[in-house]
């Protein structure tokens, strides 16, 4: 070894004393007063690369990565080809997110390493982070050549192989690894979250219980497989291991969460609340880093387990923002001080239930501060019959009557009156999907659904037959992201209410070539005109993310039937493969509004302050009543048309 010049040669027996006595600190589990130990005899170490990478690994053990790399660095100074400093410092950029430089410094450490398990390992596993898939392949599977026992090459292998769709291969090498490791819950857990991957819940609820034999306090088996259980309906079941696994953790935030939906399905309104208030509690309910870091701004999301939202997760999935996620809940209030955010998004979209949550989010964020997406001022306007009513007067679009009225209202005056020649859809206030939601032609059938509901609020819609001259029913869905219009599907239906899950399209090709045609070209199916009634109601709405079904008439017009802002969109696209890039491009573009907003200065809101994108919405919703609940007026002055 040849020292650097003025570096004066280290006291071998002092270097040799210092050693020791920090492998016995670090044997005894001491690592904090071993990295003091060699700390404060830095310029006695700096030229022994032996006691560099020794500082550096404790450092980088001790979640103090940055530190890491400097000791790293001074042992490549001395030595520049050291293998055991260029994995080190490897590891110490990958946690820092220099994924680049991490490359470059295990490639490097391959050089004198070829030979050596570890090395290619660590290789793959960085080339899984990066995504180059088959490459780590590769290098995984080198490793578990010269190491035919390598329980953690086999975990990663089984990862690559499923993200790559080799279901069969992953299989092999999670099972590898119970043979390997059968009384590590871990190696069971692998197997069981792959199972579950795959939609394999038998298996992956067996796998679960072979971890509990050899781990019964494990937190993540019992967590998972509660999730297994509620897949396959026993709520009940589920929610007992939910809750041992939160004996375990009482504080863990996920499994305080999945508590609290079942609890919430199972009807136990009290138990959930007080799930999510332990949650909201701690402040952050849910964190979603950035897919690259350092991230490009930081977002805020608020979301209300009490009331509708903005499905999110695989909208902010894989992006280059961080975020978090605040639950606002009735009789909670969020400190904004504790707020770190860029631009913060409302994802509570429920106008027709819940709207004094919708309120309290507009309070929460006026008092922030901050650029916000879809301003929950702006929402309150969103309900069936505001928007049926906004948009009635808009060209080239038609818009089916809308009324909001009481069940029991409207029971107890069908009871003595009678709707000749009805044509209505009847619906349960706040809910979507086609759930409670029937076609009705008699006053009869009218007041049975009504007697039904019970006190349920419910909407009655004129029914507009907007059947295709071939037969079918179309639905079209659109997501309006800032000033764009995009294409997220095309339902192909037998009958009037269609969903595009429920339809034969899986079986039909015509049907995928044609909601293909129209992702592709949304103009053409649509023409001028409808695009530019599409846009009115942008621009009416008002929101900055939102979503529309509708269809098209005869005479080539927009029909209506849902406009807000919990339109859902999904990556979940097995046989319509073709959707995704479209969907892809909802989320670029949503990501690059996002950016905008968090860059610019002149979106700052005060707390005393409301800010919308329409100027008349804040005369027409800043005072907005209830929908009306008296039945009687309403039936009397509306005619259903």
């Amino acid at each position: 070894m040849i020292l650097p010049s003025g570096v004066t040669p280290p006291d071998p027996a002092a270097l040799a004393g210092i050693l020791h006595h920090v492998s016995e600190l670090m044997a005894s589990g001491n690592s904090q007063d071993a990295i003091n130990s060699l700390l404060a005899v830095q310029d006695l170490i700096r030229s022994q690369p032996l006691a560099c990478c020794t500082l550096g690994y404790l450092l980088l053990h001790n979640d103090r990565s940055p530190e890491a790399i400097s000791w790293f660095e001074a042992a490549l100074a001395v030595n520049p080809g050291d293998a055991q400093a260029l994995s080190g410092l490897g590891m110490a950029c990958q946690a820092t997110g220099d994924l680049a430089r991490a490359l470059q410094c295990y490639e490097a450490a391959l050089v004198p390493r070829w030979n050596h398990a570890p090395a290619w390992y660590y290789h793959g596993a960085l080339l899984t982070q990066l995504g180059r898939l088959r490459e780590a392949l590769s290098s995984l599977d080198k490793a578990i050549e010269l190491q035919d026992d390598y329980v953690a090459a086999f975990t990663k292998r089984c990862q690559v192989l499923s993200a790559l769709g080799d279901v069969s291969g992953a299989a092999l090498s999670a099972m590898r690894c119970c043979q390997l490791a059968p009384n590590d819950a871990s190696s069971w857990l692998l197997f069981g979250d792959l199972c579950m991957k795959h939609d394999d819940l038998g298996r992956a609820i067996s796998a679960y219980d072979k971890g509990l034999e050899v781990s019964p306090a494990n937190f993540q088996c019992l967590y998972n497989k509660g999730f297994a259980l509620k897949r396959t309906g026993q709520r009940e079941a589920a929610l007992a291991h939910a809750q041992a696994a939160l004996h375990i953790e009482p504080d863990n935030k996920d499994a305080l969460l999945f508590c609290a939906g079942i609890e919430q399905e199972l009807g136990n309104t009290g138990q959930a609340y007080d799930c999510f208030r332990r949650v909201a509690a701690k402040g952050v309910a849910r964190s979603y880093r950035a897919k690259c870091q350092p991230a490009r701004f930081q977002a805020l999301l608020l979301f209300s387990p009490f009331s509708g939202n903005t499905p999110y997760e695989d909208l902010i999935s894989d992006s280059c923002y961080d975020a978090d996620v605040v639950l606002i809940l009735p009789g909670h209030s969020d400190d904004p001080r504790a707020v770190n955010a860029d631009v913060v998004v409302n994802l509570v979209s429920e106008a027709d239930l819940g709207r004094d949550i919708v309120a309290q989010a507009g309070d929460f964020v006026d008092s922030i501060g901050k650029p916000v997406i879809n301003h929950p001022q702006l929402i309150l306007g969103t309900d069936r019959q505001s928007i049926a009513q906004r948009l009635a007067a808009i060209a080239g679009a038609v818009v089916p009557a809308t009324i909001r009225v009481e069940a029991t209202a409207l029971y107890r005056f069908l009871c003595t009156n009678t709707l000749p020649g009805i044509n209505l859809i009847a619906r349960h206030a706040g809910t979507h999907g086609g759930d409670k939601m029937e076609l009705l032609s008699t006053s009869r059938e009218l007041s049975a659904f009504a007697e039904q509901a019970g006190d349920q609020p419910l909407y009655l819609t004129d029914f507009f037959d907007y059947r295709s001259a071939d037969g079918f029913y179309r639905k079209y869905r659109f997501i309006f992201v800032g000033d764009e219009i995009l294409p997220y599907h095309l339902a192909i239906g037998d009958v009037w209410k269609v969903h595009h899950m429920s339809t034969r399209m899986a079986d039909v090709e015509w049907m995928r070539k044609e909601e293909q045609a129209f992702l592709e070209r949304p103009h053409d199916v649509f023409g001028t005109g409808a695009m530019a009634a599409l846009d009115a109601i942008r621009r009416e709405v008002g929101l900055d993310y939102f979503g529309i079904d509708c269809s098209l008439d005869s005479e080539g017009r927009v029909v209506v039937f849902e406009v807000n802002a919990s339109m859902l969109i999904h990556l979940h696209n097995t046989g319509f493969e073709y959707k995704t890039k479209h969907v892809m491009r909802i989320k670029q573009a949503f990501e690059q509004l996002l950016e905008r907003r968090a860059q610019s200065a002149r979106r700052i809101f005060q707390p005393t302050q409301t800010h919308f994108s329409n100027p008349s919405m804040t005369r027409q919703y800043l005072v907005h009543s209830r929908p009306s609940e008296t039945a009687d007026a309403e039936l009397t002055a509306h005619r259903m048309r």
